[in-house]
């Protein structure tokens, strides 16, 4: 009788300790699951760029008598230090890059408020429907009203928002605080030694008015590079300035091949940030520098 009752006291025991077991091995796959997905999470939402460039003006300063900053594409680097202000670094020129995908913002600078305008950026309706197609089931209609609601811009002026809406809807209200129509381009730059990284250049001001009539080759955008050759004089009134030049160019396969998954990088960034409804975009300016026409200035 008491071997029956310890035999069954060791076999309750084994009994529980599996149950145990499989509780503890259910609760680690858990987690690590969760792990996972966290860091695929947040590996979706870091910037697939590493610099933005954009186009600036020659300045003179007449007081000092020289150039304060030569006409081309500089990039800004924060400065390490809290409180002090970053460098803009100048690119360069020649350099070659391949396009991969285009966006719509604002941009500009409020010379009596000494604060940045920006907004988000959306993409074209044309995009938009390659990247997010008709899901089972939805009608046409909410459809579209899908799509229309993926191109709302928030404008903003430092923490304060300007307005939302449609780009041409909220484009007096922009253009009144200081803001410009902006153009961001994501393209794969080819660096001197070989090596590739993908950058967002901002086309605003002088350089949208030469890059818009360029880039309407969209073939040559697809399977060409874009050479940043140079630069060309304009006139606006009686003001002097230059915008941007810009060449396709061949590349060799190998970078072809390479912006094909940077732009797949690029698109992935993007149907995150607009598929995902609960993350929120973080708006912030490229950089707080005033606009780079003289007549902004």
């Amino acid at each position: 009788m008491c071997s029956l009752c310890l035999n069954f006291c060791y076999s309750l025991h084994f009994i529980f300790f599996i149950y145990f077991f499989i509780i503890i091995f259910t609760l680690l796959i858990k987690q690590t699951k969760i792990k996972k997905q966290m860091s695929r999470l947040s590996t979706s939402l870091e910037k697939p760029f590493t610099k933005t460039l954009q186009f600036k003006n020659e300045k003179f300063d007449k007081k000092l008598k020289k150039v304060t900053q030569e006409k081309g594409w500089y990039y800004y680097v924060p400065s390490t230090v809290e409180g002090e202000k970053g460098t803009n670094v100048m690119v360069e020129m020649p350099f070659t890059a391949l396009w991969l995908l285009s966006a719509q913002s604002f941009s500009g600078y409020n010379e009596l408020e000494k604060a940045s305008v920006y907004s988000n950026e959306v993409l074209s309706e044309r995009d938009l429907k390659d990247f997010f197609p008709k899901n089972t089931g939805e009608n046409v209609e909410d459809y579209y009203a899908r799509l229309k609601s993926y191109m709302m811009l928030t404008a903003k002026m430092g923490k304060e928002t300007i307005a939302t809406g449609f780009y041409k809807d909220i484009k007096d209200a922009v253009v009144s605080k200081g803001g410009k129509y902006c153009q961001p381009n994501y393209f794969l730059a080819i660096n001197e030694d070989g090596t590739t990284e993908i950058v967002r250049i901002l086309f605003s001001g002088g350089s949208v008015e030469t890059w818009i009539p360029f880039s309407g080759n969209k073939n040559g955008l697809k399977t060409k590079g874009v050479s940043f050759s140079g630069t060309t004089e304009k006139e606006k009134g009686s003001v002097q300035y230059d915008s941007p030049t810009f060449e396709f160019v061949d590349v060799d396969s190998k970078y072809v091949k390479a912006a094909d998954a940077a732009a797949q990088t690029v698109v992935d960034y993007f149907k995150f940030l607009i598929g995902d409804s609960k993350t929120e975009e973080v708006l912030e300016p490229a950089e707080a520098e005033e606009n780079d026409l003289p007549w902004n200035n």
